[in-house]
């Protein structure tokens, strides 16, 4: 108990490293990891709910939820709507609404991040009382592959838990898109058991990490209490400075399997076990890695005379995602934005394509002047000028496989090609043939546009 905030998360990420050695520990989540992706606490959904709903609730209940939110149980509120009228409410924030100003649910970076802890292994189930489908669509941005498997129990009666099948995701209470959202009282109790026999068949030999989660007024809390002790260690990782303060929650801050840890922001803290364990975001920091995925797992042959250029298409894009040159280059750069500095660049295109080559050197030497102290390149670096235009090519390239939006722009989209050709050019005039893979690759991609 007496642990600090950082060595309980080093403790957590050395558990979860063993734990994927043993098949991957659990996740528990609840509405805390999806509030700032747009979805909102029990509190405000049930504000939300009285207000737009008026005449199914009472003028006390009208009243409490503009003035003290806490006397109102959210069990009771869901209870006075029907099952359409809270699958309604639900919409609204993960599809969004344009008639109440309620933007579509985005994904944040929790879901992002126990998504890829899910695909290496570090989990190896995911038991959430949410109803949006956020998780799943993490998964698929992270690229799982093959996917986790869903089961939504809120629509099943019995269930057998000894043959759920992991990796996999397990709605406790139904999704927003299934037949039931188990959000009431008697909802509830009647899938006490079923709740139950899903904790104990998951186990207490397994490591536990409960996050996002108050457990109030939840059967699924006595299904915990019970399953102690907890011989793999239980994290709960608590949003506020204390956990809930009832009979039922006793036992996390007493018993010594149990480790808390206070003030656990879902994005921040599932950033920092990602972190610690060098889980990778691939889909972001190495996108190549992504693309050989389609390689392994697509038949291309099935594309018949689409075979070549998809292969080919895959091929290209592997190529200039995993140019060591242009990444280490990139990676040094502060607050570089290729958007902003290809507008500046093309803004002067137009004239430089009407100047004779004198004049295209200086102005190409003051553009890359500007790129020198941005990117902090020093002056023995410098003196290998031809760098600067190779780069401007290889931006230029990454402009077109990328749809990068450009202001002014191009003419057309093979213009973008053409400026860095052009640049491949005045390359190839400082040193000759400096240039010639990237010219190469150019070539490849207007053939692709010919195709």
């Amino acid at each position: 108990m007496n642990q600090n905030r950082e060595e309980l998360l080093k403790h957590l990420a050395a558990s979860l490293k063993d734990a994927k050695e043993d098949g991957g520990a659990i996740l528990l989540v609840g509405a805390g990891i999806s509030v700032s992706a747009g979805i909102p606490p029990a509190q405000k959904l049930m504000k939300i709910a009285i207000e737009n709903f008026p005449n199914y609730f009472t003028e006390e209940e009208q009243k409490l939820a503009q003035v003290d939110l806490n006397k109102l149980q959210y069990n009771d509120i869901m209870t006075k709507l029907s099952n359409v009228k809270r699958k309604e409410l639900f919409k609204w924030f993960i599809e969004g609404n344009k008639e109440k100003g309620i933007k579509k649910a985005k994904l944040n970076f929790a879901h992002i991040a126990i998504a890829e802890l899910l695909k290496q292994g570090y989990f190896s189930r995911i038991l959430t009382v949410n109803f949006d489908p956020l998780l799943i669509h993490a998964c698929f941005m992270v690229g799982m592959y093959p996917f986790p498997a869903i089961y939504d129990l809120g629509a099943m009666g019995k269930v057998n838990a000894e043959l759920l099948h992991d990796p996999s995701i397990v709605y406790l209470n139904g999704q927003h898109v299934g037949f039931v959202q188990r959000n009431t009282t008697d909802q509830l109790e009647a899938h006490k058991e079923t709740l139950s026999q899903i904790v104990r068949s998951t186990g207490c030999n397994k490591t536990w990490v409960v996050a996002g989660y108050s457990g109030e007024n939840d059967p699924l809390m006595d299904a915990l209490n019970e399953l102690r002790p907890y011989n793999n260690w239980l994290y709960w990782l608590e949003y506020s400075e204390q956990v809930l303060q009832k009979e039922s929650h006793h036992f996390l801050e007493n018993d010594e399997e149990c480790k808390v840890i206070y003030r656990a922001d879902a994005d921040n803290i599932f950033m920092q076990i990602a972190d610690s364990l060098k889980c990778n975001l691939d889909f972001i920091e190495s996108p190549n890695v992504e693309l050989a995925l389609y390689e392994r797992e697509i038949n291309f042959q099935t594309a018949g005379s689409k075979q070549n250029y998809f292969t080919k298409k895959i091929k290209l894009y592997k190529e200039l995602l995993s140019q060591p040159e242009l990444i280490n280059l990139l990676d040094e750069v502060e607050d570089f934005n290729t958007s902003l500095i290809l507008q500046g660049i093309t803004q002067k295109i137009i004239h430089l394509c009407q100047s004779s080559d004198e004049e295209q050197m200086l102005e190409l030497v003051k553009i890359g002047d500007t790129l020198k102290k941005q990117i902090k390149l020093d002056d023995i670096q410098f003196q290998h000028f031809q760098k600067i235009p190779m780069l401007f090519a290889n931006m230029f390239i990454l402009a077109y496989e990328k749809n990068i939006s450009i202001d002014p722009k191009p003419l057309t989209d093979i213009s973008l090609l053409e400026f860095a050709w052009m640049f491949c050019e005045v390359a190839d005039n400082i040193q000759p043939n400096c240039a010639m893979e990237i010219r190469n690759r150019i070539n490849d991609l207007k053939k692709c546009i010919n195709i």
